[in-house]
């Protein structure tokens, strides 16, 4: 009767531990499911890091993220009014970011590359309109105006931030102009290419008007000058250039400007005379061009390679107006419209002590280009949210929970009263037999999947429920490293794994722990699903490898998007608006085929035990997967075949020379490369090569080598991160009746 009073006084217990986890639970689902919406995301330290501004709960929040591996380093909170602005810009190597609060406060934060953030303004800086239309940016300044016009004692003040520093000037001091201004505004096509100093018109409480440089001089201070009653705007407006001109001692006889008519191409301006002059010898013409004031020394163009746009290539170039000489950006320009690069939020950096260029898209992508390398790496702002997802506050954990009910609040009052009493004598015990389940799925969650051999095994002398715990001392293969654990079970006797014996475990690298995997541990794979004439809409590019390009394609179909990692080798292109047929199985979408109507009659196909003997990793990882080069050896009865193939693999899955897994071959052609490896082998040069499609991720070639004079058809797929090429040579497997051949080496290798 104890007992059954016992059981019935835990029930409520129990409910209220299940209701207070599935609310904790809930709560981190949430946060998984609704990401925090990302506006803009931005490059730093030369493509290693991503400065993602999203929501926050007070605002805005700046999260650093490690690019090779995804993971949140530092989170920077930032002030904002509802309509959430930011301006942004790079000084000194690091990301200038201002935004402003509900009380029309200036915020500027200096953002390294290590995540440190330091605050430049500690004063109460206003700005009244939206930062937007307060904000102008000059050859990588950053220039912030406020006028008083709202409230008349307000003080109507400029700020620039340049180099990383900031520095403010009180426009309503009467030392700088006789009245305050009542408005502030830029004057007509200031802070333009053909303006050698952008210039500021304010309208004065006397009902003079004051001109203003756009920027500020050595001394911090900005050039006035003040009209007089007798002069109209626009000489007014020449008078103030002509004075500006020499307080800083601009040249304003070599400007840029796009012609008003078509072609619009750019052309060198003489603001002193007014006198349009010869065009920009770029090295191609660049029409309906658009000039990009980079900072103090570099401009970018950027166009179309037709006089009508939509009928060109875009084109662009860094222009370096001290040294004359063009840098091509055309890589960055992939996959880019005009549309995108004339729209407002498509904007450039780039400092010229530097050599990147930076762009951002907001609410859409970021990437750079590095010109010594001729290398572009992109991001949009769906995969950084989707990283948000790697912060472990949004991971359930018994951790968080634990935090979780620290906050306190009804449900955790409940419980604290129905804890008291069978807390020694029940609840403990619960609470171990939690933990452990939760360090297992933790474990499950977090370590690696791999095989691994039983070397040696030792009673411990415990036994739980009369079966004795055992310590099993197991070897297994990690990262090229061949490890040794000790893993405690308890196993009853008639259970009892052998030494010999393989068993799948789970390894915790960072704790250097593991667990035994049972069957129900690995989850089943579903069944794959073929995806039919799926058709190319986007191709991202990634870093070079060997030959080779890695691309993301994404393809469309029935208004769903998928995306595949693949290797690019040179000559092969894949090309928006092709179709393929997508194979999904594990969570993963893959090539089946592309290009081509591959045979999905799976009639002819063997599944065979292969064996990997070697294992190559590029530093590519694409979507939490790494590409990486597997050499496997393919056995059917007593015949054996060495392949390589590339392949994307996922970041938990743990691969190690030794490991088995099946491999699917095409029947004929696995006893066609038989035939050849037994017959005769040598080199031979490669005098031609066409592609069709490909099957999986390995394009088709039809490739004619030559050898003593005679010449041999190779009709292969080919493995994409060697590539082929004519001129290559090859070692090939061949038969001189037939004259088929097959590779056995690549050049590349």
């Amino acid at each position: 009767m104890r007992k059954v009073g016992l059981f019935i006084y835990l029930i409520p217990i129990i409910v209220i531990s299940m209701i207070a986890w599935n609310d904790y639970a809930g709560g981190i689902e949430e946060l998984q499911n609704n990401p925090s919406a990302v506006h803009d995301i931005f490059y730093l330290d030369q493509g290693r890091k991503i400065v993602s501004i999203a929501d926050g709960e007070k605002g805005l929040r700046g999260m650093i993220y490690n690019v090779s591996n995804h993971q949140l380093e530092k989170e920077i909170p930032f002030v904002s009014d509802i309509f959430k602005d930011t301006a942004v810009a790079y000084q000194n190597k690091q990301l200038v970011v201002a935004t402003k609060d509900s009380n029309d406060v200036l915020s500027v934060h200096l953002i390294d590359a290590d995540g440190n953030s330091k605050q430049l303004n500690r004063n109460s800086l206003k700005v009244n309109d939206y930062l937007k239309n307060s904000t102008y940016t000059w050859r990588n300044r950053l220039i912030v105006v406020n006028d008083d016009w709202t409230n008349k004692n307000q003080i109507a003040s400029m700020s620039e931030i340049q180099n990383g520093q900031l520095h403010s000037v009180d426009l309503s001091d009467p030392s700088l102009l006789p009245a305050r201004p009542t408005s502030i505004d830029a004057s007509s096509n200031s802070f333009e290419s053909d303006v050698a100093i952008p210039m500021l018109v304010a309208m004065l409480k006397d009902g003079t008007s004051a001109y203003i440089s756009g920027i500020l001089d050595d001394q911090h201070r900005p050039a006035i000058y003040l009209a007089t009653a007798d002069q109209t705007s626009f000489e007014a407006e020449k008078q103030a250039q002509q004075q500006f001109v020499q307080h800083f001692q601009a040249n304003p006889t070599r400007l840029l400007q796009v012609e008003s008519d078509d072609p619009k191409q750019v052309r060198f301006y003489n603001q002193a005379t007014d006198q349009i002059g010869a065009l920009l010898p770029t090295p191609q013409p660049v029409y309906q061009a658009q000039i990009i004031l980079l900072n103090d020394q570099e401009v970018l163009i950027t166009g179309s390679t037709n006089k009508n746009e939509a009928e060109g290539k875009l084109i662009g170039y860094i222009y370096n107006e001290k040294t004359k000489q063009f840098t091509d950006i055309a890589p960055l320009l992939t996959n880019k419209t005009y549309n995108q690069l004339t729209n407002v939020n498509f904007t450039f950096y780039k400092e010229n002590t530097t050599t990147p260029l930076y762009y951002s898209d907001t609410d859409a992508s970021a990437g750079w280009f590095d010109p010594q390398s001729n290398t572009v790496t992109q991001m949009t702002t769906a995969e950084v949210e989707q990283w948000q997802g790697n912060d472990p506050a949004k991971q359930k954990s018994w951790h968080g929970f634990l935090a979780y009910l620290l906050e306190g609040g009804p449900i955790i009052f409940n419980l604290l009263i129905w804890l008291l009493i069978p807390l020694i004598l029940l609840i403990i015990p619960l609470i171990i037999h939690f933990v452990l389940r939760r360090r297992k799925a933790k474990q499950l969650q977090t370590g690696i999947v791999t095989q691994a051999t039983i070397i040696a095994r030792t009673e411990t002398g415990t036994y739980i429920n009369d079966q004795p715990q055992v310590r099993f001392t197991v070897q297994f293969e990690d990262e090229g490293v061949l490890r040794k654990l000790d893993i405690k079970k308890v196993v009853p006797y008639l259970q009892m794994p052998s030494i010999g014996d393989s068993a799948m475990i789970s390894y915790d690298r960072r704790k250097q722990t593991a667990i035994f995997l049972t069957t129900e541990d690995i989850p089943a794979q579903p069944p794959s699903q073929i995806l039919y004439n799926a058709v190319l809409q986007k191709i991202d590019t990634y870093d070079s490898v060997n030959r080779g390009q890695a691309l993301l394609l994404h393809f469309e179909l029935d208004g769903q998007t998928y995306s595949v990692p693949v290797v690019q080798p040179n000559g092969f292109h894949y090309r928006l608006g092709d179709q393929a047929n997508l194979i999904q199985i594990g969570g993963m979408t893959r090539l089946l085929s592309y290009g081509v109507l591959t045979d999905l009659n799976k009639t002819d196909e063997l599944t065979l035990q292969g064996e990997i003997i070697g294992i190559q990793s590029f530093p590519v990882h694409i979507q939490q997967r790494q590409l990486m080069l597997l050499e496997v050896l393919v056995t059917q009865d007593n015949q054996r075949i060495q392949k390589v193939s590339s392949q994307y693999v996922p970041a938990q899955l743990a691969l190690s020379v030794g490991n088995q897994l099946p491999v699917t071959v095409k029947q004929n052609e696995f006893q066609r490369d038989l035939r050849l490896m037994q017959g005769k082998q040598g080199s031979a040069q490669v005098i031609a090569v066409t592609f069709n499609g490909t099957t999986g991720e390995r394009p088709i070639a039809r490739i004619t080598a030559q050898r003593g004079g005679s010449e041999y058809v190779l009709e292969q797929s080919i493995e994409p991160v060697y590539g082929v090429e004519v001129g290559d040579e090859l070692w090939i497997a061949y038969d001189e009746q037939t004259r088929e051949a097959m590779i056995v080496k690549y050049a590349s290798m």
